[in-house]
This record gives C-alpha cells, sequence and structure tokens, in this order.
C-alpha cells in the first residue's frame, strides 16, 4: 500500500473510533446526570431517616443505648469503585486510601476495583458488581448491607467505614472514609423540643429496624456518589480522547493533503517527462 493510502486508512480507522469515543462519552455524560439529579433524594432519604433515629433514641433512658465502642479488634472497609474502564485513574485513587492492614477486611464493590486488588496481589475478603445504571444503586447498597451485617453478627469484624468517591464542585471529586457500623448513638443525641413522637412499636424495637434503615441508606447514598464520580471521570477521559483524536485527524489530513500533492507533481512530471521525450523523438 502507498504512503497516501496508508494515511487515508488510518484517517477512516481514527474516525471510527471517533464515533466509539462519542458514544461512550455521551453514555458517561447521561449517566453522570442521572446520578447528580438523584442524589438529593437520597441525601433527604437519609436526612429523614437520622431525625426518626434521633427522635427514637431520645425515647430511651440516657443509659439506653450506647456509643460506638473504640474496638481495637478486626475491622472493615467498603470501597466503591468503578463497574466499568475509560474512568482515568478513579479506581486507583479511591483504593489507595485504603492501606493495606491484617485488622482490615476488605469489601470491594465494582469489577475494576476487583481486578486492582488482584492485581496487586491484597487481601480480598468480599465482592460485589457496582451498578451500571443510576436506579441500581439501592440494590447494590441491599447486597453490601446483607454483607456486613452477616459479618458484624458473626463477629467477624467489630467496625466498618465506607470509603467512596465523592464530587466536590464541578467535575473534581474527593474520597471520604466514613464510619458506618456501629451506630453511634451519641451523635444522634439532641435537645428535644416539644412532645414525644407518637410510635406503636417498643422503642428498642423501633431503633433496630431504623439503624438496619439508616445503614442501608448511607450506603445507598455512598454508591450513588460514588456512581456520580465514575461517570464524571470517565466524561473527563473520554473528552480527553476526542481531543487527542480531533487532533491526530488534524495530522493524518494535513499528511494526506501533502502526500496528495507530492503524488500529483509526480504525475505531473511523469507527463511532462514523457511529453518531452515525445517531443524530441518526434524531432529525430
Amino acid at each position: 500500500m502507498s504512503a497516501l493510502g496508508e494515511a487515508q486508512a488510518r484517517i477512516v480507522s481514527i474516525g471510527k473510533l471517533k464515533i466509539v469515543v462519542g458514544a461512550m462519552r455521551g453514555i458517561a455524560a447521561a449517566h453522570a446526570q442521572q446520578a447528580r439529579n438523584g442524589l438529593d433524594g437520597y441525601r433527604a432519604y437519609t436526612k429523614v431517616i437520622s431525625g426518626g433515629l434521633a427522635s427514637a433514641v431520645e425515647l430511651l433512658a440516657p443509659d439506653g443505648v450506647t456509643s460506638a465502642p473504640a474496638a481495637e479488634s478486626q475491622s472493615a472497609a467498603v470501597v466503591f469503585t468503578a463497574e466499568h474502564g475509560f474512568a482515568g485513574a478513579f479506581t486507583e485513587r479511591v483504593l489507595d486510601t485504603v492501606p493495606e492492614d491484617e485488622k482490615t477486611k476488605l469489601f470491594v464493590v465494582g469489577s475494576r476495583g476487583l481486578a486492582l486488588v488482584e492485581q496487586r496481589g491484597r487481601r480480598l475478603d468480599w465482592s460485589t458488581p457496582m451498578a451500571s445504571q443510576a436506579s441500581g444503586v439501592g440494590a447494590t447498597a441491599r447486597r453490601v448491607a446483607d454483607a456486613l451485617y452477616s459479618g458484624f453478627v458473626e463477629q467477624r469484624f467489630a467496625r466498618a467505614e465506607i470509603v467512596f468517591a465523592k464530587l466536590s464542585g464541578g467535575s473534581a471529586s474527593s474520597v471520604v472514609r466514613k464510619p458506618i457500623l456501629p451506630i453511634d448513638f451519641g451523635a444522634f443525641r439532641a435537645p428535644r423540643s416539644g412532645p414525644p413522637p407518637l410510635t406503636n412499636l417498643p422503642p428498642r424495637r423501633l431503633i433496630e429496624q431504623l439503624v438496619g434503615e439508616y445503614v442501608f441508606a448511607e450506603l445507598a447514598l455512598a454508591a450513588l456518589e460514588s456512581f456520580a464520580s465514575e461517570n464524571t471521570a470517565r466524561l473527563e477521559t473520554m473528552t480527553s480522547a476526542r481531543l487527542n483524536i480531533d487532533q491526530k485527524l488534524d495530522e493524518l489530513s494535513g499528511q494526506e493533503r501533502l502526500l496528495r500533492q507530492e503524488q500529483i507533481t509526480a504525475e505531473v512530471q511523469e507527463v511532462t517527462s514523457g511529453a518531452l521525450a515525445a517531443e524530441g523523438a518526434g524531432g529525430l
């Protein structure tokens, strides 16, 4: 194949890649927007559950519930990572915040996080896929909650935290580490104003149910925050890739024009040489 043909073939190939990148960029933008739209609802839900738990705690005597103990035994870290690739260093940044510690059990949410943990040779205690749609974060949170409660009840760890990326403005995100188990009831105590709430369950039973709902709410919010951050990172990566593709296409287009001009010049020279040779032969 001639140099011109190779340049044209590369232009066609990179043009197809640009279409794929554009589609991935559009999908990432749509997912990021869906997640952003849902964040306020999940935050409001978490706030309502927290308020209900605070009211329920006030129904007990001051020593009726205990705060989170300062346990020195094993703990668990639930790390929310990416499910799909092309998100830059998103998963690496999140996982790097969890130090390798024999006392920390690693719960990984996201296939990319699982692959990275295996690549680094770190010990993994549990994993599950991350939601691929904003509407799937609830199911993801339920799976994580079930695994956490199982390990906590079986006393395989005494405390747990969630680790996730959270948008901090625009396209920037920061990694958050937040304790989730056991519940620090002291953080929910507040001065009571007005009459006590009307309840249909004994206070302890009510608190047990609210604790379960609170843990789920925190996990779902963390999953959605992570999903929004992941797709925002992917959007940035695809935008950068598209700019690089456009630059490469410009370079190849310039190269194609140059090669085409050289080909035309060579053809003109060949025709001219042939004409001169014919004219010289006719003169003889």
